[in-house]
């Protein structure tokens, strides 16, 4: 059993409830296998909900906080940020443990450190 996660995320505004769903999903198996390295990142569109300005976003945040208290890493691809007009200071302190300068090539990295990537 593959005991490393990524999630990547590239749903965002148009389908909020696939997003939030997944971000659960994420918080629910880090808790039930606390072992498990679980890891989210952030593409385009999806880093746009990142957004602390936008109140449209605040369940999309309040989610990522808890997974954030289960022990899962939040990632920001910072090409994608780029491409939605999105500051690191539009995002609230502490949300995002890392900004990844390319997405896709961070995303290739886990995959060669034996990542199981599940795209949403």
């Amino acid at each position: 059993m593959n005991d490393k996660v990524l999630f990547v995320f590239m749903t965002g505004r148009e389908n909020f409830a696939k997003l939030l769903a997944n971000i659960g999903m994420a918080a629910k198996m880090k808790s039930a296998d606390p072992q498990l390295t679980v890891e989210l990142i952030f593409l385009t569109p999806a880093v746009e909900t990142l957004n602390k300005r936008q109140l449209l976003f605040k369940p999309v945040l309040e989610a990522i906080k808890q997974a954030k208290k289960a022990g899962i890493k939040v990632v920001a691809c910072e090409v994608a940020m780029a491409n939605v007009g999105l500051q690191k200071g539009d995002i609230e302190d502490g949300l995002v443990d890392e900004f990844a300068p390319v997405g896709g090539l961070y995303v290739l990295q886990k995959i060669k450190e034996g990542y199981e990537v599940l795209t949403v």
